[in-house]
């Protein structure tokens, strides 16, 4: 009598595994530099659109953002607002802007204030 097979063996379902493992293996570093070249892009992409901001603030108060507001009377000296939210409203973020009240300075009641300690 003659049998005919109808299933696989178990070597050639591991020979199969094997050269998947070896497929998946070669292809990691090709999927990893994808990553990494998207993520540089973007990181690029956020560089320009600041510098854009920037010069944006630059054409309409004919000066760059400082670079730290005014010390507020009765505030601790690191209590100040910085460039990042002057550029708000050139980043599209006119809503932020406007919730924030620049009459007073920024909550911060939980940053370090330099002393030892």
């Amino acid at each position: 009598m003659t049998r005919t097979r109808s299933a696989f063996t178990l070597i050639e379902l591991l020979v199969v595994i094997a050269i998947i493992a070896v497929l998946i293996g070669l292809l990691l570093p090709a999927v990893q530099k994808v990553r990494e070249t998207a993520a540089r892009a973007q990181c690029q992409n956020n560089l320009k659109q600041m510098s854009l901001a920037a010069h944006n603030f630059h054409d309409v108060n004919l000066h760059f953002p400082y670079g730290k507001s005014p010390p507020y009377p009765g505030a601790p000296i690191y209590a100040r607002w910085s460039a990042h939210s002057q550029l708000l409203p050139y980043l599209e973020q006119g809503n932020v802007y406007n919730a924030l009240d620049f009459r007073y300075p920024p909550n911060s009641g939980d940053m370090f204030s330099g002393g030892a300690g």
